[in-house]
């Protein structure tokens, strides 16, 4: 195995769980695990969910869902993006749940059902004011009436999703809550009943609850992270990942001397080097170069030089540092804490991006 690994705390990703059922203690869950779980890897993490009693898994794209089923996940999966046509079969065969945004995409859903004699369950996506998913409100009873003289499909679920339920300023959050809800209701007036309403994000669930829905869709709190670190805290979550490496080379660097790509490090005395094989081609942004720090023995080393495709470079100056020796570019080690809240900071961007970047090539292991 590579020295270069993601190591999952799976008893924080099960505490997690806990934190967010104590949040939505009437709702089941779709857990996402879209993009890898986030970069933690969605094999480990969607075998722990499941056990941790989750109804559904949650993803972007349709592949995602299938690379779970043939893993033998025979649960519920929704994929809330809109599905596209050369994607139907798809559902059919490995029974998996879509949302539609649009009718052209259910008609053809409905076409494609009835020559195989199977039913499509479907959830509404309404469009509360984040205008990238979904169908306005004013035109959702129509979209369902004329949907069921479709046939061969069953509209099981109804749901939006919040653009500001992070935000200091909950207002448009209770804007697009009490737009949901009142479209629910007059649809709902019509005889149209829904076993699914789900509007909660991670941070709808402790900014701004969902009463009337039963279904709630937590993504980065499942893995211990969310926007800020405060509210991370406020809702008890344990981080699930560090991203860790070992030293595999150690090389003396004289004063005035290049270190890594394009000239961008000149030493300005004489120190040591310690090499890691890790790099943007697993997930570390480029950008963090001559920026971000890791932990070698407890302690603090800045990272000099471009960070290249493979490799990245740590001035350790003199210390008793040795080949193979841990180095922790996310975690903890001793008394200090790289976070990716310090990550996403440095890089000028969002703690979930520094996650999902962690690109396959780096293994994933269970932490029991």
């Amino acid at each position: 195995m590579r020295y270069t690994v993601a190591e999952l705390d799976e008893s924080n990703l099960r505490h997690n769980i806990s934190q967010i059922k104590k949040f939505a203690p009437n709702s089941s869950i779709v857990a996402m695990v879209k993009a890898n779980a986030y970069g933690h890897g969605i094999e480990h993490c969607a075998k722990i969910l499941r056990e941790e009693g989750v109804e559904y898994l949650g993803f972007a794209f349709v592949d995602e869902a299938i690379e779970v089923r043939q893993m033998g996940d025979n649960g519920k999966m929704i994929v809330l993006v809109s599905a596209q046509e050369d994607e139907i079969d798809k559902y059919l065969d490995y029974n998996i749940e879509t949302t539609f945004s649009s009718f052209d995409i259910a008609r053809l859903f409905a076409e494609r059902a009835k020559v195989r004699n199977h039913t499509v369950f479907a959830h509404l996506f309404v469009d509360t004011g984040m205008h990238r998913d979904g169908v306005a409100p004013g035109e959702a009873l129509k979209f369902i009436e004329k949907v069921e003289k479709l046939g061969n499909i069953q509209i099981i679920g109804i749901c939006s999703h919040l653009s500001t339920a992070d935000s200091d300023d909950l207002g448009f959050a209770w804007e697009q809550m009490e737009l949901f809800n009142r479209t629910v209701e007059h649809i709902e007036s019509k005889g149209y009943k829904f076993k699914y309403k789900h509007l909660s994000n991670s941070a709808g669930l402790v900014n701004i609850p969902c009463k009337a829905c039963n279904l709630v869709r937590p993504g980065i709190s499942l893995y211990g992270l969310m926007s800020t670190q405060e509210l991370a805290q406020k809702m008890g979550l344990k981080p699930v990942l560090s991203l860790k490496s070992r030293v595999q080379l150690i090389k003396p660097v004289k004063k005035g001397e290049t270190v890594g790509y394009s000239l961008k490090y000149i030493a300005e005395k004489d120190t040591n080097v310690a090499v890691v094989p890790i790099g943007y081609g697993d997930g570390l942004l480029r950008n963090l170069s001559n920026k971000m720090q890791c932990l070698i023995n407890g302690k603090r080393y800045n990272q000099i030089g471009t960070i290249c495709m493979d490799e990245c470079m740590f001035d350790i100056g003199n210390d008793d540092i040795r080949q193979l020796d841990e180095v922790v570019l996310i975690g903890k080690q001793g008394s200090e804490e790289i976070t990716v809240y310090e990550i996403a900071e440095i890089a000028g961007t969002i703690s979930y991006e520094v996650t999902t970047l962690i690109t396959k090539r780096v293994p994933r292991i269970i932490k029991k």
